[in-house]
């Protein structure tokens, strides 16, 4: 089996097509009501990418920045819960948090430990509650 490269791959893939997008009729009605109350936000917005399309994406990035800060002050908040409990975790429970931290953007990586910190704590809380304790389980009704 040969390796290709990329510029091969390239090659080999159909013409442009136009692009196209799914769309979602709950969501639509979401922003058309918010358009119906926001008209001059539309018009801005309209005007923007039409005049200005630079700024346009640099406007939509920061609205994404702003949320990822207003995410981060809860990430800050949890944080050290998290690493006390990844502190406590065995090996194996942490290589497993690590190998899933792999690759992930040193930007994004306190959210990204947050995560899965949340996510070991789910699996353990979910565990706990679907195994019986071996005292319970020996304790039977009992003949009196």
């Amino acid at each position: 089996m040969a390796i290709r490269s990329k510029s091969e791959k390239v090659a080999e893939m159909p013409a442009e097509s136009p692009r196209t997008f799914r769309s979602n009729p709950e969501i639509e009605k979401k922003i058309d009501a918010h358009i119906a109350a926001n008209p001059s936000d539309f018009e801005h917005y309209s005007r923007l990418v039409q005049e200005n399309p630079d700024r346009a994406v640099r406007t939509l990035v920061y609205k994404d920045q702003q949320k990822f800060e207003q995410d981060m002050k809860l990430v800050m908040k949890q944080l050290p819960g998290a690493q006390a409990f990844y502190e406590k975790q065995p090996p194996e429970i942490r290589s497993r948090i690590d190998s899933n931290l792999q690759g992930v953007n040193p930007y994004y990586h306190d959210k990204a430990f947050v995560g899965e910190v949340i996510r070991e704590m789910n699996r353990q809380n979910r565990r706990s509650l679907t195994e019986v304790p071996a005292q319970k389980a020996g304790m039977g009704m009992a003949a009196g």
